[in-house]
This record gives structure tokens, sequence and C-alpha cells, in this order.
């Protein structure tokens, strides 16, 4: 009898111990090729009310959980496993079938066909590792194919191409440009 407990006990503290996964990627609405390789994640869209600029306007952030990010040249030395977030963020998206050019977030767009856009990767979900913005030397657009204002579903598709922030110090392994093509999102707008 002393020996089951001991057993149990053994694996309740093994079970307790083990390091942290991220949630399974099941359910992910949002795929795209990241640098010529697949790459997915989780969308959350949002509307903010209490910025006057973006009344009227939806944001859209698509997060992904690698276990090698592709916005990364190499896999770090030091990463085993989950290796951070990756964050891509439009903001500013009118609520409205159509097709929108997208640059660097502004403080209020002065034209209603363009809306923001910006690249992140995070270590532990909120260290910043690397920042990326529009390329201005080529066209990044979302095209919004459907938008339900009663049912809030919202979805379409985008390609973008983004440079990686050079005001910033380079990690080591930071890809200088990523491309995101055959993108494509499903999400509600609460």
């Amino acid at each position: 009898m002393k020996t089951s407990n001991w057993f149990s006990i053994l694996l309740v503290g093994l079970v307790g111990c083990s390091t942290h996964t991220p949630d399974p990627l099941v359910g992910e609405d949002a795929t795209a090729t990241l640098n010529g390789q697949a790459w997915s994640g989780f969308s959350t869209a949002w509307k903010n009310t209490s910025d006057s600029c973006s009344l009227n306007t939806v944001n859209l952030t698509i997060q992904n959980k690698l276990a090698y990010p592709k916005a990364r040249l190499l896999a770090p030395a030091y990463c085993a496993g989950y290796c951070g977030d990756q964050v891509l963020t439009f903001t500013r998206l009118p609520p409205a079938v159509g097709v929108y050019t997208l640059s660097m977030s502004q403080p209020c767009s002065v034209n209603p066909r363009q809306a923001g856009l910006s690249f992140v990767t995070l270590i532990g979900g909120d260290v910043l590792r690397d920042q990326y913005q529009p390329d201005v030397t080529q066209t990044s657009t979302i095209r919004i194919t459907r938008y339900d204002a009663q049912g809030g579903e919202f979805e379409g598709t985008f390609a973008v191409t983004l440079v990686r922030d050079s005001r910033r110090q380079a990690t080591s392994d930071a890809a200088e440009t990523v491309y995101f093509q055959n993108g494509s999102f499903k999400t509600k707008v609460p």
C-alpha cells in the first residue's frame, strides 16, 4: 500500500511540475504563408469606442504560437519547444466589404481606404523581440470579403510585406523582411 501511495505522490508531482506548453492549435481561424512556410493563428477582432479616430472601424489581431517562429532565420540556440508569440495586427479597418491598402498605424487616417498594419515577435507573450512595419516599396492589402454587422462575422484575405524596424536593435536571427501571402481569416466582432 505504501508503494502505491508513493507512486501516486510521485505521479502527481511529475504532472504538477511539468513544463508549460502552449494551448494546442485547435480552432485556428487564420492561415497564410510566412516567408514561404505555412503559418496559422487565432484571430481576435474588436471595436475601439474610446478613440474618436477609430469610431466605425474594426481592429484585427492574429496571434501565432509556433515551436519554430517563421519570422526568424534560425531557431535560437536557447529555445526548446515554445519560443514565443508572433502578432500580426490590422488597425482601423472599415467594417465593409472592399480592398484596403495598409500602412503604418497613424493617429488619424485621412484616407478611408487605408488601415494600419504591424507585426511583432514576442518572448513570453509580453517582451518585445522584433518589430516590423509595412515595406513602403511594396503594396500591402487586406480584402474584407464578408462583414455581417448583426452576427458579427468578419472575414477576408491579406497579402503583406513588412520590414524589420531598424530603429530597434536586431536580434541575431531576425528576418529583415517578412512576406505574408495567401492570408485568410474568419472571426467574430463582439
